[in-house]
């Protein structure tokens, strides 16, 4: 009963949720070649062009590669030691500057935007696509919002916007989904190319306890602003929106921001605030924001605030005060504070260290266990979540989890971004895995070996064909692919949590971990593909690894 009730809240907890890496490098001796007959192919991706695992490789051996996660394998690359440093891109990115107005009188957020971009694919833009995701709270069952009828938001007003070229005003135009917003250029903007595009808008905040919405007082303020899509190799990504899990997909940009609030107001944003002036009743807050895929805010004028640090990085943790989730708030905001330093010590060590100097965790009212963005998480407030039990192993234990979760997203997310919809694994899976290294880190090893081949072992093909006839197998698929909800979370987030964990069994927790902050090391501040891991997890396992390869042609597609 334990073990279901945390099951159950960690896929509560899910999200509703090349620059390099100035990385020291541990040198690991090219391990002995072991001898056993392993026949692997892989398909070339049509997005990286890039072979994973030699096509056709036999290699001989005279030993199985051993079962026992106590005789691991030394690695075939060098790996960067734990806590390295992640570095920001030294090229060129997008930059948003931004002069935003919170109203809360009228529940309405806008101002004026300007984006200077550049066009960095081989294809000439004839025009732009920009993601307008506020504007699906007009109706809330279209948008996915099954908890509720109707919403009371409104599309976005979105005026002048202007192409910094000619200077003329342009019309857009909205398809179905009226999320998917098109801006035609009258002079295409040619590979390589810079342009300055400029609008104004105004976004409707609807009262509703969400990731976007405002309840009690409480504004959580995210995806409010037309964004500019990513252009892949098929071209403007514009895939439907979906209440579940991280379903958005983005740029790395530089952030300038102008907030305007009421002075009563605590304003917690992506990024660190550099300045703020009080005058008329009003707080404009100067905001710096470099090198994260969006910029949002949350504010209200009840929020209690806890801070601490850790390596470098400042935690504030806030929660309402005037409405009160349970009786041992403070309490719990201090267990999330002592949540959030954990899990910074525990993924600094596995993934590279946090490169942001500050991070905010907002306890507030939302319809999931927690939230992710840029430098600011949104942890639910659910009276379940922020109340002690005696069957923790810590207290708090359960929230403690989503903040790991939402924590571990700084990394999947946000540092190695993702088309989330199209392979939603690869920042689901693999935030629910720090789960279980943030529980390695603390020594609980319950939770851990729940996980564990001893329990269900994804190398049988006997577990794998029962997980595929449960539309759940393979993982590394698009959302859009499942036959419903169900078996996308057990896919997501369960099991490819295992996939990952067990691949850490097989390889060894130090292997593994500097398997993943090499793939960090690759792709940080991009956005990444199952190719990409898949490349440096063979290049440093190698090939001939029989149950890793059982494990990966069984329960990934189009891999081994």
């Amino acid at each position: 009963m334990k073990k279901n009730v945390k099951i159950t809240a960690l896929v509560l907890a899910a999200s509703l949720i090349v620059p390099l890496a100035a990385c020291s490098k541990k040198t690991k001796e090219t391990r002995k070649k072991r001898k056993t007959k392993k026949t692997t192919k892989v398909e070339e991706s049509e997005t990286t062009k890039r072979s994973l695992v030699p096509t056709d490789t036999t290699t001989e051996t005279t030993e199985e590669p051993s079962e026992s996660s106590s005789d691991p394998r030394e690695l075939q690359i060098t790996i960067p030691d734990g806590n390295c440093a992640i570095e920001f891109p030294t090229t060129e990115t997008f930059r948003y500057t931004m002069d935003l107005t919170l109203d809360t009188e009228k529940n309405q957020v806008g101002g004026h935007v300007e984006i200077e971009l550049f066009n960095y694919t081989a294809a000439t833009w004839e025009e732009l696509c920009f993601r307008d995701y506020s504007s699906l709270f007009i109706d809330g069952t279209a948008a996915g919002y099954s908890s509720y009828t109707k919403t009371n938001g409104a599309l976005t007003e979105i005026n002048n916007i202007t192409d910094s070229r000619s200077g003329k005003k342009i019309d857009y135009k909205r398809d179905d989904d009226v999320s998917v917003v098109w801006v035609p250029l009258s002079t295409p903007l040619a590979p390589q190319e810079k342009m300055t595009l400029s609008y104004d808008f105004v976004a409707q905040i609807p009262t509703v306890p969400d990731r976007y919405g405002v309840s009690n007082d409480v504004f959580n303020v995210t995806n409010f602003y037309p964004i500019l899509a990513e252009y892949t190799d098929t071209g403007w990504s514009h895939e439907a929106f979906y209440n579940m899990g991280e379903c958005f997909f983005s740029e790395i940009s530089q952030y300038d921001v102008t907030l305007t609030a009421p002075e009563n107001y605590m304003v917690l944003t992506t990024g660190t605030q550099t300045s703020a002036t009080t005058e008329g009743g009003k707080t404009v807050y100067k905001l710096d924001a470099p090198n994260v895929r969006d910029f949002v805010f949350c504010a209200s004028p009840n929020f209690e605030k806890i801070e601490g640090d850790y390596d470098g990085t400042h935690i504030n943790v806030v929660y309402d005060k005037a409405h009160l989730a349970s009786n041992q708030m403070e309490d719990c905001a201090k267990a999330c504070l002592q949540a959030s330093q954990d899990s910074l010590a525990a993924f600094n060590e596995a993934f590279g260290k946090y490169p942001y100097p500050e991070l905010d965790v907002v306890l507030a009212p939302i319809d999931a266990g927690g939230m992710e963005y840029p430098n600011l998480v949104i942890i639910t407030t659910d009276s379940f979540y922020c109340t002690s039990n005696s069957y923790e192993d810590i207290p708090f234990e359960l929230i403690s989890v989503v903040v790991a979760h939402e924590i571990g997203h700084q990394w999947f997310m946000g540092i190695v971004g993702s088309n989330s919809g199209l392979e939603p694994w690869l920042d689901e899976s693999f935030a629910s895995y720090t789960e279980l290294v943030y529980y390695e880190y603390l020594g609980i090893d319950t939770d851990v070996s729940y996980y564990s081949r001893n329990m269900q072992d994804l190398t049988n093909p006997s577990e794998q064909n029962f997980l595929k006839s449960q539309d759940i197998l393979p993982i590394n698929r698009s959302y859009y692919s499942f036959s419903d909800s169900g078996p996308y979370v057990a896919a997501a987030y369960e099991y490819g949590k295992m996939a990952l964990y067990q691949m850490e069994e097989i390889l060894g927790r130090e292997q593994f971990h500097g398997i993943i902050r090499e793939y960090v090391r690759r792709n940080a501040f991009t956005n990444s593909t199952a190719d990409r891991f898949f490349e440096v997890l063979f290049e440093a396992a190698g090939t001939d690894n029989a149950l890793l390869n059982d494990l990966v042609s069984g329960c990934f597609e189009g891999i081994i």
